[in-house]
């Protein structure tokens, strides 16, 4: 049972990224052939493996199956045109729909705080220093969730997140997630030297963005907050340090890693490693 949902697992782990890398891909074809800026408005849609893009020059809005998309041998759109069918597999002229979205939940809050002690051992007959901390709860804080939630109709399709399932495939599809997440926290301390607890920290913090990613378009505050819990420093401060190192500049990336290793306690070059891995493909 265990072999079979680790596969699943790297299984959906890997249909996953393939499907961004497709996406990717086929976003610099659109822009080959109309010489145009393009941007993915919508990654996953429940409509199939349809992806919204938005052309940046004339604001429209069209979907494309990647289902019909080789990678791999298709480098021109008359390739993907050559076996995709109009008003089937690509739907021009799509309309943007906005909704406002009321939610939010209440969260504890704790009031932490350490102690520190002097203990004497008789063995080597010196002290050394014990510490103890201690959580009290001091009451609740509403978090406000609340946000536009976009998607995209036209021509007989809705083009939007993937839709609730039923109860078995939830159950399944939490299965998946924590074994995803103890592959992802075993690559994670393995490969970038982080301590087990760290390594399971970033995994799931990684898994609840990827969610979250998933069901609507995550605000500039929110990927701040992640970063900093996950590398001490904002995303806004991730995508400075980038861009002023492809401009030749490495001064401020060099004091980011510095940042990032402190808080997840490995070195500067383990942190670089996995920024040019992970972290450069997702602010590109």
């Amino acid at each position: 049972m265990q072999k079979i949902l680790i596969l699943m697992a790297m299984a959906f782990m890997f249909v996953a990224c393939g499907h961004k890398k497709d996406a990717k891909s086929f976003e610099k074809i659109l822009e080959a052939q109309t010489g145009h800026a393009h941007s993915i408005a919508k990654l996953n849609t429940e409509t199939g493996e349809f992806v919204v893009y938005k052309d940046e020059v004339t604001g429209r809005y069209v979907a494309y199956n990647m289902a019909k998309f080789d990678r791999k041998n298709m480098s021109s759109m008359d390739q993907y045109l050559a076996v995709a069918v109009v008003g089937q597999d690509f739907i021009h002229n799509l309309d943007q729909i906005s909704e406002w979205i009321d939610s939010g939940y209440w969260e504890a809050v704790y009031e932490t705080w350490t102690e520190y002690y002097e203990v004497y051992d008789e063995d080597c007959d010196c002290y050394y220093t014990e510490s103890y901390t201690y959580s009290e709860y001091v009451g609740d804080v509403y978090v406000d969730t609340s946000h536009w939630y976009t998607y995209y109709t036209g021509g007989g399709f809705r083009f939007d997140n993937t839709s609730t399932q039923s109860k078995d495939l939830e159950t399944i599809a939490a299965l998946k997630e924590e074994v995803a997440e103890k592959l992802v926290a075993h690559k994670l301390a393995s490969e970038f030297s982080l301590s087990a607890n760290r390594a399971g920290e970033l995994a799931k913090l990684a898994n609840r963005y990827q969610k979250l990613e998933n069901s609507r378009e995550l605000t500039a505050t929110e990927k701040d907050k992640f970063a900093l819990d996950a590398l001490g420093v904002s995303m806004t401060q991730v995508e400075n340090a980038l861009k002023q190192r492809a401009e030749g500049n490495d001064r401020v990336y060099a004091d980011l890693l510095a940042t990032a290793s402190q808080v997840n306690k490995t070195t500067p070059e383990q942190i670089g490693a996995f920024f040019n891995e992970y972290v450069s493909d997702i602010t590109e």
